[in-house]
C-alpha cells in the first residue's frame, strides 16, 4: 500500500510539473497548438428577400375649399383645437402641436374627433417592433453565443501562446490581451498573460470611465471612450449593458495592417497583421459544443448584417481567404515569423483598400482597413455625414440631420440648409452634396433591401416626394413637404437609435370594445400608399429573417405579422382615399380603432424578460449621438420627444372635416462628448420641459 501511495504521488507530481512547463495561464489541459488549420468558409447566406408590395395610384382627389372661419369644415365640436390654430388650418389646412400623452397610441385613444392616420404612427410601431425584437434576440441568443466565443477562443490562442515563440509569442499575448478585455466587459475571469495584465486593466478601466479620448493601452493609437457608455435599451440590465461594451470594444478596435512609413511604424502593421491573423486561425481551430467557432461567430455576424448592414473592415471571410493565398490551408504557426510573407498578406490587404475601406476610420491607420471581430456597419447616413464635413467640406465641423434627406434627393432639405443656416457658404459643402446625391441616386438597386436598415430608410424617401395635383389641399404646400422632412427625421432617429451598437458612427476628423358602426367618427388615412407599401415589405422582410432561424419569440412574430397586414390594410384605404373610392364602414371602423392597433403592436407580453424603451405605460422619448467632432469634443444629438398632435382638414367623404392625429416630434442639438445622453437622462429632460426649442425651420406647421 505505501509502494502505491508512492508511486501515485509520484504521477500526481508528474502531471502538475506537465502543466506548469506548458505555460502560465489558460485552461488546465490546453496543449500547445503549433499549426494552424483553416476551415471552408461558405460567405453569408441571404436571411431573406424583400419582395415588394405592389402599389398603384393616380391622385385624383376631388378639390375642396376651407373657409376662412372653417364655417365650412365638419367635426369641429368634437376637437379641442388649440389656441392660434384656427388661422393655420384656414390656410394650410393642417398645423401640429406638442401634446401631454407618453405614447402615439394614447392621442388616438383619447380624442373625439375623426381620426387622421399618419404614416409616422406607423413607422414608431414598427421601431418598437425591430427594436424589441433585436432586445430579444441579443438577450435570448446573441449574448450567450458571445460569451461561449469569447471563452473558447481565448484558450484556443492559448494553445497559440503556448506553441509558439519570439514574435508570434508575443503577437499572441496581445490577442489574448483583446480578448481578455472582452471576457471582462462581460463579467467572465478570462486567464491574461502576465505581461498583458496591466494593459488590460488600464483599457478596462478607461472604458468604465467613458471620459472621452484617450490612447488605448494595448492598441497605442486614440480612441473615444465616450462611445462605450450604455445607451438605448441596453441600460436596461447588466446582461445587456456588459454585451453593448463587449460589443463597441469588438467593433471599434481593429488590427491594422499599414500604420506609417518609418520603420517602427512598419513593425507596427506587421505585429498588428500578426496579430489579426493569430485571432481568425484561432476562430478556425476552436470548437463549441461539436461546431467551429467560426460557425459561432457567424451567428453573432449573420443576424446582425442582416438587420443593420455588413461591416466595413475586412471581417473574417476576408481575411480568412488573404490568409488562405499566402499561408495555404494549413500552415505552423512559426511561418508568422517571416516578414516578406506577412508584408505579402499587407500589400494583398491594401490592394482592396479602395473598394473596401472605412470612410470613417479613427485613430491609428486612419484611412486604412482593418480586421475587427465584429467590424461596425456602413450605413449610408454616416456616410453622407462623413462627407459633408471637414476634411471634405473645409471648416465644417458637424453635420446637420437635414444633410441626410438631402443627399437623398430633397430640394425642400437643401433650400431649408442653404436659406436658414447658411451651409452653401462652405468652402465644397455644394460640390460634395452634388456628388454625395450622384452616388447615391445612382446606387445598386439591390442594396436599397439588402438589410432592414436600408429597407426602412427606402421607406422614408417615399416622404421626400412633393405632393402636387391630385393630393388633398392639406399635402400640396411648403408646410406639408416641411412636415414630411419632420416625419422623416423622426423615424430616422428612432432607426439610429435602434442600432447605435453596431452602426459605424461618422466622425470629424482632427485636424377600447370595438364601437358600432353608427358611433365611428368617419377618419382619414395619410394618402402616402407607397410608404404602407414599403413598411408592409419591410416588417414581411424582417419576420421571415427572424422566424425562419428561430431568433425571435412568438409576440415579435405575431406583432410583425399584424403590422404587415394593418400596412396592407392602410395602404389599400389611402389608395381610395386618392381615387375619390368611398371607404366600407369596416375601414372607417379600423380607422375609428387605429389606437387600440398601435397599442398592441407597441405592448409586449409581461411575461418577456426584457421590456423595450417606449413599452406600455413609458414614455416613447428616446435620443441618439449621431456624429463626433473630435476638434472640439462635441457630439450631435437627435432626439424624439413626446407625440406631436395633428390638427387636419382632410376631404373625408368629400367634406372637408377635422381629423385628429398623432406623430413623431424631432430634436437636434450639440453636447459635448463625454455627456453624450442617455434615454433616461432626456426623458427626465422631456418629463421636466427641459428641452430644446424645436428646429427653427419648422415654425411653417408647428404651433410654437
Amino acid at each position: 500500500m505505501k509502494l502505491k501511495a508512492q508511486v501515485s504521488f509520484l504521477v500526481t507530481a508528474l502531471l502538475l510539473a506537465a502543466l506548469i512547463s506548458a505555460g502560465c495561464g489558460g485552461d488546465e489541459g490546453t496543449q500547445a497548438l503549433s499549426e494552424i488549420t483553416l476551415s471552408p468558409v461558405t460567405m453569408q447566406d441571404t436571411f431573406a428577400l424583400y419582395y415588394p408590395v405592389p402599389c398603384e395610384y393616380d391622385p385624383a382627389v376631388t378639390p375642396y375649399d376651407v373657409s376662412p372661419n372653417l364655417s365650412n369644415v365638419v367635426g369641429l365640436s368634437e376637437a379641442s383645437i388649440p389656441s392660434g390654430a384656427v388661422s393655420q388650418l384656414a390656410e394650410k389646412g393642417f398645423c401640429v402641436d406638442s401634446g401631454d400623452a407618453d405614447q402615439i397610441y394614447q392621442v388616438y385613444q383619447e380624442t373625439e374627433a375623426g381620426v387622421f392616420v399618419t404614416v409616422d404612427a406607423l413607422l414608431h410601431s414598427f421601431h418598437e417592433l425591430f427594436d424589441y425584437a433585436l432586445l430579444d434576440m441579443e438577450s435570448n441568443y446573441l449574448i450567450g453565443d458571445l460569451k461561449e466565443l469569447i471563452a473558447v477562443l481565448d484558450r484556443t490562442v492559448w494553445s497559440i501562446y503556448q506553441g509558439s515563440e519570439g514574435l508570434v509569442r508575443e503577437s499572441a499575448s496581445r490577442v489574448l490581451a483583446y480578448l481578455g478585455v472582452a471576457s471582462r466587459l462581460l463579467g467572465m475571469k478570462g486567464e491574461i498573460p502576465p505581461e498583458m495584465e496591466e494593459a488590460v486593466e488600464s483599457e478596462v478601466r478607461l472604458i468604465e470611465e467613458h471620459s472621452g479620448q484617450s490612447t488605448s493601452p494595448l492598441f497605442a493609437y486614440p480612441e473615444d471612450y465616450s462611445q462605450y457608455l450604455p445607451r438605448g435599451h441596453y441600460t436596461g440590465s447588466q446582461d445587456l449593458e456588459d454585451y453593448y461594451k463587449a460589443m463597441t470594444w469588438l467593433g471599434r478596435m481593429g488590427f491594422y495592417p499599414r500604420s506609417g512609413i518609418t520603420f517602427p511604424e512598419i513593425q507596427k502593421g506587421r505585429d498588428m497583421t500578426r496579430q489579426a491573423v493569430i485571432l481568425v486561425g484561432g476562430l478556425h481551430m476552436s470548437e463549441v459544443d461539436g461546431q467551429s467557432g467560426l460557425r459561432v461567430w457567424e451567428s453573432i455576424y449573420q443576424p446582425i448584417s442582416f438587420m443593420v448592414g455588413t461591416s466595413d473592415d475586412l471581417d473574417v471571410y476576408g481575411y480568412t481567404e488573404l490568409i488562405r493565398a499566402v499561408f495555404g490551408q494549413s500552415f505552423p504557426v512559426s511561418d508568422l515569423e517571416d516578414d516578406a510573407a506577412v508584408d505579402d498578406l499587407i500589400e494583398r490587404a491594401l490592394a482592396g483598400e479602395e473598394a473596401g475601406a472605412d470612410p470613417s476610420s479613427e485613430g491609428e491607420g486612419e484611412g486604412d482597413i482593418s480586421l475587427r471581430l465584429f467590424g461596425q456597419r456602413l450605413i449610408p447616413d454616416a456616410f453622407i455625414f462623413q462627407g459633408l464635413v471637414h476634411n471634405e467640406v473645409e471648416g465644417r465641423y458637424m453635420p446637420r440631420g437635414l444633410d441626410v434627406p438631402a443627399a437623398l434627393g430633397s430640394e425642400r432639405a437643401l433650400n431649408i440648409l442653404d436659406q436658414f443656416y447658411g451651409e452653401g457658404q462652405y468652402k465644397g459643402y455644394t460640390e460634395s452634396m452634388q456628388e454625395l446625391c450622384e452616388e447615391l441616386d445612382n446606387r445598386d438597386p439591390s442594396l436599397l433591401h439588402s438589410t432592414v436598415y436600408w429597407s426602412w430608410l427606402d421607406t422614408l424617401q417615399v416622404l421626400l416626394k412633393p405632393c402636387g395635383d391630385g393630393y388633398p389641399f392639406f399635402m400640396r404646400g411648403t408646410a406639408w413637404q416641411d412636415r414630411d422632412l419632420y416625419a422623416f427625421l423622426g423615424s430616422w432617429t428612432e432607426l439610429r437609435h435602434d442600432t447605435l451598437l453596431y452602426a459605424d458612427q461618422s466622425f470629424t476628423a482632427a485636424e377600447a370594445e370595438p364601437q358600432s358602426p353608427d358611433a365611428i367618427d368617419r377618419g382619414y388615412v395619410e394618402p402616402r400608399p407607397e410608404a404602407f407599401a414599403r413598411l408592409a415589405a419591410t416588417a414581411d422582410m424582417l419576420r421571415r429573417g427572424l422566424e425562419d432561424r428561430g431568433l425571435a419569440a412568438d409576440a415579435v412574430i405575431e406583432r410583425l405579422v399584424s403590422i404587415y397586414e394593418l400596412a396592407l390594410d392602410l395602404m389599400g384605404m389611402a389608395e381610395k382615399e386618392l381615387h375619390n373610392e368611398p371607404l366600407s364602414e369596416g375601414e372607417y371602423l379600423a380607422i375609428d380603432n387605429i389606437g387600440d392597433s398601435l397599442e398592441y403592436l407597441v405592448t409586449f407580453p409581461s411575461e418577456a424578460e426584457e421590456e423595450p424603451a417606449g413599452d406600455s405605460g413609458s414614455s416613447m422619448s428616446l435620443v441618439v449621438d449621431l456624429h463626433t467632432d473630435t476638434n472640439f469634443g462635441e457630439v450631435l444629438e437627435a432626439a424624439v420627444g413626446g407625440p406631436a398632435v395633428y390638427y387636419v382638414i382632410a376631404p373625408v367623404e368629400g367634406r372637408p372635416t377635422l381629423t385628429v392625429g398623432a406623430g413623431l416630434s424631432y430634436y437636434e442639438f450639440i453636447k459635448p462628448a463625454g455627456e453624450r445622453l442617455t434615454d433616461e437622462a432626456w426623458q427626465a429632460m422631456v418629463s421636466n420641459g427641459d428641452m430644446p426649442e424645436p428646429p427653427a425651420w419648422t415654425y411653417t406647421f408647428l404651433l410654437w
